[in-house]
């Protein structure tokens, strides 16, 4: 494994949450304990086309950074710690919980510690 390849999966993981929150909304939330209503299927369908323009940018990244990929490598390692924080926070304090929090929060962690270890010269 390396670099690019994390990148690349990162992409994909988020290529699939962007889908299934454009599509399947409310399978998403409610996955997730959360109570569908008109204002998180907005709300959902925004983060939809977020992860999706985040996607692409990690796709492109691994393949447009060359010898910067490291330190690309790094600004997403906190990213993903910042995904976890609150992902955690969330299911910490009840407002999240379900399949939907725990997968994303365990492979939001597992990407941040591969970031982190794969952009380390």
């Amino acid at each position: 494994m390396n670099l690019k390849n994390i990148f690349k999966i990162g992409a994909v993981i988020m290529t699939i949450n962007g889908i299934s929150l454009i599509f399947a909304t409310a399978m998403f939330m409610e996955m997730a304990n959360m109570e569908m209503s008109p204002s998180l299927l907005t709300i959902g369908q925004f983060m939809g086309v977020t992860f999706l323009a985040m996607a692409l940018i990690a796709w492109k990244t691994a393949d447009l950074a060359n010898d910067a990929l490291p330190a690309f490598g790094q600004v997403y390692a906190i990213a993903q710690v910042m995904w976890v924080a609150i992902i955690g926070y969330h299911v910490a304090i009840g407002a999240a919980s379900g399949p939907t929090a725990y997968a994303n929060l365990g492979v939001t962690a597992i990407l941040g510690v591969l970031f982190f270890f794969y952009s380390k010269k």
